[in-house]
């Protein structure tokens, strides 16, 4: 095989590799909130068919300090929020509620319904479009909960960032995620009593193919930048030792 092929099939998968990284690892979902006006318990008591979760969390939002705050609460009934010290990733995940729990297929060229998609999966892969990852949410007094959060929240709390989640409500855990988060819950004595829901499922459901145009782009953009500044810096380095070679 030529060098000048070695170089650009080198090239090529180096570029890719950081585009998936990038498609995959990116959010964009703070670009578009805009400004919002935070939600206040007056707000919540006046208007109870509405479901506030995932809203700005206004001063007097009941903030949770404390494992034992969480378990107090009543699922689907009380908003909370809290600003974790810590993030841990589970690597477990259940489907988006937003998203359909069958995929479609397209036959002959008509589109009819697909596999049923599973309510709950544990991935290292990444490839994890359809589902929202559980984490542990590590506490002011040093205990643990279970919860799921934006990504970009979760990124910004593990980069040691203070942030304050948006408004949430304990939710149940599907029987089918307690089998994966068994044993790492019991590693941080983390109850699985209930999750800490705090995604605005209207919003992402409005949404998320903007978001994922948004990463697609990004992700695009930077494999073509990087694959051809690393053909062209291959392309030299290895043009200048054949040109001593030759001398």
């Amino acid at each position: 095989m030529k060098k000048e092929k070695v170089i650009l099939y080198i090239s090529a998968i180096l570029a890719l590799a950081a585009a998936i990284q990038l498609f995959f690892r990116w959010n964009p979902e703070n670009l578009l909130w805009g400004t919002e006006t935070p939600v206040t318990m007056s707000d919540i008591e006046q208007n109870k068919a509405v479901d506030f979760t995932g809203s700005l969390a206004g001063d007097d939002i009941s903030r949770l300090s404390g494992a034992e705050d969480f378990e107090g609460m009543l699922n689907y009934v009380d908003y909370a929020t809290v600003k974790p010290v810590k993030v841990i990733p589970t690597g477990v995940y259940s489907l988006k509620p937003w998203v359909s729990h069958f995929s479609s297929r397209t036959v002959n060229g008509h589109t009819g319904v697909g596999r049923r998609r599973p309510e709950v999966i544990k991935s290292a892969t990444g490839l994890v479009e359809n589902y929202n990852q559980y984490y542990l949410l590590g506490l002011s007094d040093g205990s643990y909960i279970l919860a799921q959060l934006p990504q970009s929240k979760a990124a910004a709390i593990k980069k040691g960032k203070n942030v304050i989640l948006p408004v949430g409500q304990k939710v149940g855990i599907p029987d089918a995620a307690r089998k994966y988060l068994a044993d790492i819950c019991g590693e941080y004595g983390v109850s699985m009593e209930g999750v800490l829901y705090t995604l605005d499922n209207e919003w992402y459901k409005e949404h998320s193919f903007t978001l994922f145009i948004m990463r697609f782009a990004a992700a695009s953009v930077l494999f073509f930048v990087l694959a051809v500044g690393l053909l062209l810096t291959g392309n030299k380095i290895f043009g200048i030792k054949e040109d001593e070679k030759t001398i």
